[in-house]
């Protein structure tokens, strides 16, 4: 069976967000049901955010070639399966450490290189990479919204139950070939390492730029529902302004092409790390559900359009052996660390300032626009 790469990349997409609106709203559920303590449950969390970002930047980045990205999803998604199965054996804490541990390591690279196929499509063929990564959005909505339900009808073990079809769902999705072969060329250049590539300033000058716009979500990712129903809105309001950022944000990836599509990466970082200040400082004060919703539609700006700008980079404006080792470094230390470490920061800060934490996270927004209106192409030597 051969796919598009549109139609390969969408499953993906689709796939991988089913599971992940699974694991990222209701793993602690699931955890709790294993009769963890709240402690626990946050150190085994902390340990996979970690590790999530340690496999993205050392496993990816031993992808050399774009032939190898396909064979390699393929592999992760196949063991990602087998990982997760093992949490239906009898739990202890030594057993529920290894398998988060080994689980994150292998769940976390299959995003970059989705993304990394999703880039060399752009270039090789010129997809339109915000109408393929749209489904993975909705998807996300949909599957989290479903398990609301889902663990109210059967309990906390549908959790585990309904990721295992989603990974199994992966994996089968992967076994397609695609029409169009990933390919770099004879004389292509093998993958650069991540350590090379972060000797280059101008490379350097686009991840800062990069976690310190994803960074500036912590606060609304860790506290914004505490946040909120201290101010008297109810769980099925704040329920419904996390899904109305993501609704943005969908419709931010399916006009992107054609509001974007002849950006740079510059602009379009640039014009998210402004709504990074906007966007902040607003919801530091709002206190009324009309401001909150002109706010959470900024998240097509804030979080869509830094990601478009972070692949219109890495698929337009780098050599194409600084591909793959760029991807995973944006992967682990703009979508992974950066949001980590910030969460610790805005967790000391949020009894003693309350939800004028949010101009913490606003203040980020500066250094991301000086740094963003810097960020340059990087030309081939060759």
């Amino acid at each position: 069976m051969t796919l598009s790469p549109t139609r390969w990349l969408s499953l993906f997409y689709i796939h991988f967000f089913l599971g992940w609106g699974i694991y990222l709203p209701f793993w602690s559920l699931w955890l709790k049901g294993q009769s963890l303590t709240p402690a626990l449950i946050g150190i085994l969390l902390g340990v996979a955010q970690g590790t999530r970002a340690m496999g993205s930047l050392f496993i990816t980045t031993r992808i050399r070639r774009s032939e190898q990205l396909m064979p390699a999803a393929r592999l992760l998604s196949l063991a990602t399966l087998v990982l997760f199965c093992g949490f239906l054996l009898p739990q202890s804490l030594p057993l529920l450490l290894g398998l988060t541990l080994i689980s994150s390591l292998l769940y976390s690279p299959l995003m970059p290189i989705s993304d990394a196929i999703a880039t060399r499509m752009v270039a090789q063929i010129g997809i339109d990479y915000g109408k393929v990564r749209l489904w993975g959005s909705v998807a996300f909505v949909v599957m989290s919204t479903l398990m609301g339900y889902l663990t109210g009808l059967w309990g906390s073990q549908a959790v585990l139950w309904c990721l295992l079809v989603t990974q199994m769902m992966m994996f089968l999705g992967t076994l397609p070939a695609m029409s169009v072969p990933l390919t770099d060329g004879a004389a292509a250049k093998a993958s650069t390492p991540w350590l090379e590539l972060l000797k280059l300033p101008k490379l350097r000058r686009f991840l800062f730029t990069n976690m310190a716009i994803q960074g500036s979500h912590a606060a609304y990712y860790g506290f914004s529902a505490i946040y909120w129903q201290s101010l008297g809105i109810s769980a099925g309001t704040i329920g419904f302004l996390w899904s109305w950022g993501v609704v943005v944000e969908v419709a931010v990836f399916f006009f992107a092409k054609r509001l974007f599509g002849n950006k740079r990466a510059s602009w379009l970082l640039s014009i998210a790390a402004c709504a990074v200040m906007l966007r902040w400082s607003g919801t530091a004060f709002a206190s009324s559900l009309w401001q909150l919703v002109l706010l959470q539609a900024m998240h097509g700006l804030t979080f869509t359009l830094a990601h478009l700008g972070a692949i219109t980079y890495i698929s337009k404006e780098l050599p194409r052996h600084h591909g793959v080792g760029t991807q995973a470094l944006y992967s682990a230390l703009a979508l992974s660390l950066s949001v980590a470490a910030m969460m610790l920061v805005t967790g000391g800060l949020f009894e003693a300032l309350g939800g004028k934490v949010f101009l913490v996270m606003a203040a980020l927004g500066l250094p991301a626009l000086l740094l963003a209106r810097k960020v340059r192409p990087i030309e081939d030597p060759a």
